[in-house]
């Protein structure tokens, strides 16, 4: 009886021992941000090392910081199973909070780190003041088509924007304008976008590669029919808010800055 009463005691014990060790090893596994980031043609390359047990794979969030009081949006910005990652959301002159995370979201660490300043754009005879750019209020049915259905409105008023957000029915954004001059060859830049309140909420809403055509005569147009709708909506589910006051709209190419444009909300 006795031996029997050892076996199932030792049994229990390599059980308990076995449904033990994923979350002692997790326990175990720290993580440690560089605060040195690497920011080259609009990507920025963030890097960590791990004391203790590996993750299986490790979960990349940037949020803004020092930008403010407002509560920022954290953006889930990368996955990989290296000690480093690309991200394509922050821009130059601003902190961001990185946080690390296993693939069941624990965080291992984080740490905020400091965007370089921003460099003028400048690529060949090509300068940022080439470039002229337009921007325009629009509204759309939530869920319409961004070519068809936009339309112009005279101004953005924060409580149209705040009802449209909270019954979902209207979305709110801008129509974005680039007017390039004649080029002499096709050129292709990555794309970065970032919208700003007047309280500081910070988010990216377009970071991808555009080509511009080469024209021979007259200008080439290039633009978004409605952008910012993203932005509008958490704004107000991070902060509760739609603050009257002037917002900015940070435009860079390959990383580099072309303009900051600027629309009211009253």
């Amino acid at each position: 009886m006795k031996k029997h009463l050892s076996v199932l005691l030792l049994t229990v014990l390599l059980v308990l021992t076995f449904l033990c060790v994923p979350y002692a090893a997790s326990a175990l596994t720290l993580v440690t941000v560089d605060s040195n980031v690497s920011y080259d043609g609009g990507y920025t390359t963030v890097s960590w090392s791990v004391l203790g047990e590996e993750a299986s794979k490790y979960l990349v969030y940037a949020q803004p910081a020092d930008n403010g009081s407002v509560e920022q949006q954290i953006v889930r910005a990368a996955e990989t199973t290296a000690h480093s990652a690309r991200l394509i959301d922050l821009i130059p002159g601003k902190s961001y909070k990185i946080i690390i995370a296993d693939e069941n979201r624990k965080i291992l660490g984080s740490q905020v780190i400091t965007m370089p300043e921003p460099v003028t754009f400048e690529d060949g005879k090509l300068k940022n003041t080439s470039v002229k750019i337009s921007i325009e209020p629009k509204k759309m049915r939530s869920g319409g088509n961004k070519k068809k259905d936009t339309k112009k409105i005279k101004a953005f008023k924060a409580a149209e924007i705040i009802a449209g957000v909270q019954d979902g029915s209207t979305d709110y954004g801008i129509r974005y304008t680039m007017k390039m001059p004649k080029l002499a060859k096709a050129r292709t830049f990555f794309l970065t976008l970032s919208f700003e309140s007047p309280d500081g909420f910070l988010f990216t809403e377009v970071a991808d590669e555009v080509t511009y055509d080469r024209v021979k005569n007259g200008t080439q147009t290039i633009w978004f029919y409605m952008t910012g709708e993203r932005f509008f909506k958490y704004l107000y589910t991070n902060t509760g808010d739609i603050p009257a006051g002037e917002y900015k709209v940070y435009l860079f190419w390959d990383g580099m800055w072309v303009n900051t444009s600027t629309f009211k909300v009253n």
